[in-house]
């Protein structure tokens, strides 16, 4: 996959800073190479932040990785110093773990617990697997899930949303959290005033900062650029597991 494939494949969800970035990447590949972070935010008028959010909606965990794809993307024959993709697991798990130490869901088990009906929607094939087992989990606990379809012109999602009401919490799986299509269906959730909590992989991004409450797992793509497509989702896993008998363990403190 080229840099151009990814900027297709993630069109809908940059902006007119975004594409301008894009312009000056296709204009100057070998100087990119070479670049950091500041050196591109203040040639393209931008900030550091506004970059690094930039190279999360194409799915890069940061300039940094851009930057090695890039690399590759002029030089295929010439390899790229990375971890080995299965250690990235490792990796991803370890990170997800370490957050998951450090972080007290008591104010979201309270709001699942007062809650009528608990919703959930998954934007892509993984995320609904995701959302799926987060449903599985809660039907063993005792509290029933209903999924919700992603697109907001379904009309199995306008009957749903028909009965949404502020007593009920709405799960949103999203990786990048950036997908310019669920941003649709949050301005129709937030109609309803709904409870939302958003799962997604450890960044900021515009879901998380519509959500009322956030969760977060790692994932990461392959570190070689001809298997751009591939990427962890095991640590999702282990949220979902983590959130979900935490849920149990407040139960019964209760």
């Amino acid at each position: 996959m080229l840099f151009s494939d990814i900027v297709n494949q993630h069109y809908d969800n940059l902006n007119e800073i975004d594409l301008q970035m894009v312009q000056y990447i296709h204009a100057h590949p070998k100087e990119m190479t070479t670049m950091g972070t500041n050196d591109f935010a203040k040639i393209c008028h931008s900030s550091k932040s506004t970059v690094i959010r930039f190279t999360q909606k194409l799915g890069f965990t940061g300039f940094s990785e851009l930057r090695n794809f890039l690399k590759w993307q002029n030089n295929p024959n010439e390899a790229v110093e990375e971890t080995t993709f299965k250690k990235r697991i490792f990796s991803d798990a370890e990170r997800t773990i370490n957050y998951l130490k450090d972080n007290d869901w008591e104010n979201i088990y309270r709001a699942l617990q007062n809650s009528r009906n608990v919703y959930l929607l998954g934007t892509g094939v993984t995320q609904q697997n995701q959302a799926a087992e987060l449903q599985r989990l809660l039907l063993l606990i005792g509290k029933p899930a209903q999924m919700i379809p992603a697109s907001s012109q379904s009309n199995e999602f306008k009957r749903i949303v028909e009965k949404i009401t502020a007593e009920d919490l709405i799960f949103v799986l999203s990786l990048s959290g950036e997908n310019q299509h669920l941003f649709n269906v949050l301005n129709v959730l937030s109609t309803h005033r709904s409870t939302i909590v958003s799962i997604t992989n450890m960044q900021n991004n515009l879901l998380s900062g519509r959500a009322d409450y956030s969760l977060y797992a790692s994932s990461s793509r392959s570190p070689n650029p001809t298997d751009w497509w591939l990427q962890t989702s095991s640590s999702f896993f282990l949220l979902i597991e983590a959130f979900a008998f935490g849920y149990v363990d407040y139960c019964r403190r209760k």
